[in-house]
């Protein structure tokens, strides 16, 4: 007669509160039933194997030894990743974040800086769009309640001094400060899928330009070109060896709830979707939410171009800090 089995499966796990809670309730199984075994599987979890196993161990003692000897972790990692990969490859859709409104107005205030207008008022970090002037709020298309409250948080970080007169230094940025305070936007990394034929960044840029342009498809009119190339135009003395990457910023509605990441397929069909966001990866693209897209003519041909303010944070995500400030300082001479 074989043994019976109370499995549970935590899918997407996301903190430990829920792992404790399912441990708990198997051993109340268990308890019942004394002939019985328990495994908790844990698939596609947000949280590290190593935090999983850490909190399984610390957990298991406080439970009595005739019900933990019969209890079983099991995390598997390596069918979360082919089910999450092969959905994404199949439907081409890419579950997006809700809009980071902390992200969007320091990238707004840093704008302003990089264009040296000095401190603004709430009203006067605008764009000007068919000879308007529009206002913080109206540019990022959301209600004073989040924008209000990401000014209170950079100021509470200390990269704002007064609510009253708003300007950001971008000497005073980092990726390990955004990162801590959660500043940072949503990105979406391609690789090559396998048997693709790599191709060097250099030459992804060189075909990424007339997906760029007046003439581009449709599917493409979102995106503008940023990272190095846009960089060294701007400073041609910029220190930089290279293109690692190709960097895009799209501009995504602020209520999408997924990316179409076939339009990739247009730059190279052998693209496809890295769901490890640490990784290495050709392209790289940003995600904008406000509500008004900006791009400009940087003398890249005919490309649509990002704004210094992202081609400024995509040298930051580069790790080229002292190149990003190099940036900086030339830009608003």
């Amino acid at each position: 007669m074989s043994t019976p089995l109370h499995a549970r499966t935590l899918r997407n796990l996301r903190n430990t509160r829920d792992l404790r809670a399912e441990m708990l309730s198997l051993a109340a199984e268990l308890a019942a039933d004394s002939q019985a075994e328990g495994q908790v599987r844990v698939i596609d979890s947000a949280i590290t194997e190593a935090t999983i196993r850490k909190e399984w161990d610390t957990l298991l003692p406080a439970i009595a030894p005739k019900v933990r000897t019969r209890m079983a972790l099991v995390v598997d990692e390596t069918e979360a990743t082919s089910v999450n990969e092969a959905r994404s490859k199949e439907s081409g859709l890419v579950s997006l974040d809700k809009p980071n409104y902390l992200f969007e107005v320091l990238r707004l205030l840093l704008g302003a800086s990089l264009e040296n207008d000095g401190p603004q008022r709430e009203a006067g970090i605008a764009a000007h769009i068919e000879g308007k002037q529009v206002g913080l709020v109206e540019t990022l298309g959301a209600s004073i309640t989040p924008v209000r409250s990401a000014l209170s948080a950079l100021r509470d970080a200390g990269l704002i001094r007064d609510l009253r007169w708003l300007e950001i230094a971008p000497q005073d940025l980092s990726m390990e400060q955004l990162s801590r305070m959660g500043a940072l936007p949503q990105t979406l990394r391609f690789r090559f899928e396998r048997g693709a034929g790599i191709k060097p960044p250099a030459d992804l840029v060189k075909r990424a330009l007339p997906l760029l342009g007046p003439d581009g498809p449709p599917s493409w009119c979102s995106f503008a070109l940023s990272g190095t190339p846009v960089a060294t135009q701007d400073v041609p003395v910029l220190d930089l060896a290279g293109t690692p990457r190709l960097d895009l910023v799209a501009h995504v509605d602020r209520d999408a709830r997924a990316f179409d990441a076939n339009v990739l397929r247009l730059l190279d069909d052998g693209l496809e979707f890295e769901p490890n966001m640490l990784a290495p990866a050709p392209v790289v693209v940003t995600l904008v939410r406000a509500g008004t897209q900006f791009v400009r003519d940087a003398g890249i041909g005919r490309t649509r171009c990002a704004y210094e303010c992202d081609v400024f944070l995509s040298l930051l995500d580069m790790g080229l800090r002292e190149q990003a400030i190099h940036y900086a300082k030339a830009v608003r001479a």
